[in-house]
């Protein structure tokens, strides 16, 4: 049975996204730096990671947070955020999924040192 008495106590954010049809993976790339580094400066901000599904254009976005209360600050400041505008253009907002999650089960890889 997995030891999860070291759960994770972060917020993650995960967002699945498709692009519109006139938006390439290389647009994306250039729009996300700046939201990274948009996103760096929040308080409660851990990681961020923007994964490409084998589906095309499906992307997958997680930024790991301390507090869900600093998670939906920032989401609430980058509806408005310049640096985050051009990323948003490219999203086809009506095939997106935006949820919250806590961890309930973790399992890791047993290290061996030599």
């Amino acid at each position: 049975m997995p030891d999860n008495t070291q759960l994770d106590a972060a917020v993650f954010e995960i967002v699945v996204f498709k692009l519109r049809e006139d938006a390439t993976h290389e647009q994306l790339l250039e729009a996300s730096g700046p939201v990274s580094d948009w996103v760096k400066q929040k308080p409660g901000f851990i990681e961020r990671k923007l994964l490409r599904a084998t589906e095309k254009n499906t992307y997958v976005e997680i930024v790991r947070w301390e507090s869900l209360e600093q998670a939906h600050e920032a989401a609430g400041e980058a509806e408005s955020s310049p640096q985050c505008a051009p990323m948003f253009a490219l999203v086809d907002g009506a095939d997106m999924t935006f949820l919250h999650a806590t961890s309930v089960l973790e399992a890791h890889a047993e290290v061996t040192i030599a």
